[in-house]
């Protein structure tokens, strides 16, 4: 489906219906490239206002994203909300001004239609937690040797470094403790 609306269209009609299938292999996120595990499903309604349009919707997909502590593949859920606002160039005020009413998600055009394929990315991206895990008690990787420690929850490293001489009493110490453990 394209996702490029007409303007022309929505003034005739006030208020213009969009549902489909947004078409992507996946979406570029800070951590990785993160592909769709299921088709992206958006409902869009924009509508003509005194001054501009407004743009309002939902997005729902899963993608494939790697958990932040061992880099597994995670499934995570999107259900993503569109919210935007479109003026006319004309109405585009100072920069300080243009600054504030960048977070309320003021979109301002000079063409005869707009591509609502970027509301629906933006909306995926958002919706992304901060921090993707695989489990909630996920144990993550040995920072040595980079060993998935859910994989191996006894794992002992052999490649520890020791840092600072006048810490190797301290490692002997902890040797002595682990070993009459056993």
């Amino acid at each position: 489906m394209d996702w490029k609306v007409e303007l022309a269209e929505i003034e005739k009609k006030k208020r213009f219906f969009l549902e489909g299938e947004y078409k992507s292999e996946g979406i570029e996120l800070d951590v990785a490239f993160c592909r769709f595990l299921e088709p992206v499903k958006v409902k869009m309604v924009v509508a003509k206002t005194k001054d501009g349009f407004t743009v309002g919707g939902y997005v729902h997909t899963a993608i494939e994203h790697p958990c932040v502590r061992c880099l597994e593949s995670t499934r995570v859920e999107i259900k993503g909300v569109i919210e935007a606002l479109y003026l006319p160039e004309s109405m585009r005020k100072n920069v300080k001004e243009e600054k504030l009413e960048s977070l309320k998600n003021i979109i301002y055009y000079h063409e005869t239609e707009f591509d609502l394929s970027e509301r629906i990315v933006e909306a995926i991206v958002v919706s992304v937690p901060e921090k993707v895990l695989c489990k909630p008690d996920c144990k993550g990787l040995c920072p040595y040797c980079g060993t998935n420690l859910n994989e191996e929850p006894d794992h002992k490293c052999d490649k520890i470094p020791v840092v600072d001489s006048r810490f190797e009493i301290l490692a002997k110490l902890k040797d002595n403790l682990e070993n009459r453990e056993v």
